[in-house]
């Protein structure tokens, strides 16, 4: 009997979404592909909680971030918050709780998190993390083995086509340092960065009374974006004010050796104009792009001082994962992905012997429901006990009458 629908469906919130059937599965797959090339990295899981006291969180997520957390009331009146990103509660753990063991120390999470912003394409206010970090080495093999691992995740969820831009929040830092820039100029510098705009970036320079060198600095910004091999490390180096960033672009050079180790230093192409980003970056930045999506879909980088935060200092370098992004490019291009459904169908029958037949082609690897009503016409086949030693499998158009005996070989054997 056909069952009317609701006349007036529940509505959700704003910004979370459900999730069932072909993209469920999708979504578990993705995840499970993750954490199974995080193991063989070396990486070990943490399941952070999801709500912590709201001013951990928010004296470490950098003020934009800050803003967008959920924060509520406990009954005993304390502040909470739920996590925002999940690097910060992983640098809490090894702060707080691993601070004397060795180093270095490699973790991997996955999870939702939460942040109050305009919902949009390939992110909500609740969305999936999945991530790294390497905790306890400042080194360019560190970096550059974040980065790698991030290429192979792309090549492992079979994305397609995919790019990755390299910056060094060093460099940026070190301008300002050099220019003398007060927060709210710093900010006014970044945002027209963000804008890609030369013509602010020229009203910036105006405001500052920039001449010379300190001028070309910043308005030569913009210039140093582009392919490997065009020159933008080297043009970077000569807009150099100081040390500092000097010593960012030496970094780079050091990383991009590295990736040529792992042979996949052609798929970052530096952009030192980036600089957007969590507030708790201090050196390499990267992201991920990849077509039907103009978002990123990876996004990592060097964090030396937020472990501090939370017991001994740690330099440690980590990218996360955007699940609901790497889900909605395939999506795009090649539609919603299927149900899943059963390799086989086993109907009951009266001795008893379906449970046998179905938990032997469950130890065999197939994927086994009982027909227990009307089945959708799926193609799926299925396998019946006559209760007289035999088995019927019926294979689309074809039905073969099977002994028991013969049953695994005939039909486990040449699984659907």
């Amino acid at each position: 009997m056909d069952i009317p629908p609701p006349v007036s469906p529940p509505s959700l919130p704003r910004g979370v979404a459900d999730y069932f059937g072909g993209a469920a599965w999708a979504r578990r797959q993705a995840e499970a592909t993750l954490r199974e090339l995080a193991r063989t990295w070396g990486y070990t899981e943490v399941i952070p909680p999801t709500f912590e006291f709201a001013e951990t969180l928010a004296t470490t997520a950098g003020a934009r971030l800050a803003e967008e957390l959920y924060r509520f009331l406990d009954r005993d009146g304390s502040a909470l918050a739920l996590r925002p990103d999940l690097t910060i509660p992983t640098a809490r753990i090894a702060g707080s709780k691993l601070y004397d063991q060795p180093l270095p120390q490699r973790f991997f999470y996955a999870g939702p998190v939460f942040r109050f912003e305009e919902p949009r394409a390939g992110r909500q206010r609740e969305f999936w993390q999945v991530g790294i970090e390497l905790i306890g080495v400042k080194s360019a093999d560190a970096d550059a083995e974040v980065l790698a691992f991030a290429v192979r995740a792309l090549q492992a969820l079979d994305l397609g086509a995919s790019h990755f831009t390299l910056g060094h929040l060093g460099y940026f830092h070190g301008l300002i340092a050099h220019l003398g820039l007060e927060p709210d100029m710093a900010q006014t510098l970044q945002s027209a960065l963000d804008r890609k705009s030369y013509d602010d970036l020229a009203d910036v320079a105006g405001v500052l009374r920039l001449e010379g060198d300190d001028r070309r600095a910043v308005l030569g910004l913009l210039d140093l974006a582009g392919p490997q091999g065009a020159g933008i490390l080297a043009r970077a180096e000569t807009l150099a004010r100081n040390e500092t960033m000097r010593a960012a672009v030496a970094e780079l050079r050091a990383v991009e050796a590295r990736l040529d180790h792992y042979g996949v230093k052609g798929y970052f192409s530096v952009d030192l104009s980036d600089v957007r980003g969590m507030d708790y970056y201090t050196g390499i930045t990267f992201k991920a792009y990849t077509a039907y999506m103009g978002a990123a879909i990876v996004n990592g980088g060097r964090y030396d001082n937020l472990i501090a935060h939370f017991g001994p200092g740690r330099p440690a370098v980590g990218c996360a994962f955007y699940l609901d992004r790497l889900l909605l490019a395939p999506t795009r291009r090649e539609g919603p992905p299927p149900d899943p459904k059963p390799d086989l169908l086993v109907p009951p029958c009266g001795c008893g012997g379906y449970v046998t037949l179905a938990d032997e082609a469950r130890a065999a690897g197939l994927v086994v429901a009982l027909a227990l009503g009307p089945e959708p016409a799926t193609g799926t086949p299925k396998a019946q006990c006559t209760c007289d030693g035999f088995i019927t499998h019926q294979d689309g158009d074809a039905t073969s009458r099977l002994s028991r005996r013969d049953w695994p070989d005939a039909v486990l054997g040449r699984r659907p």
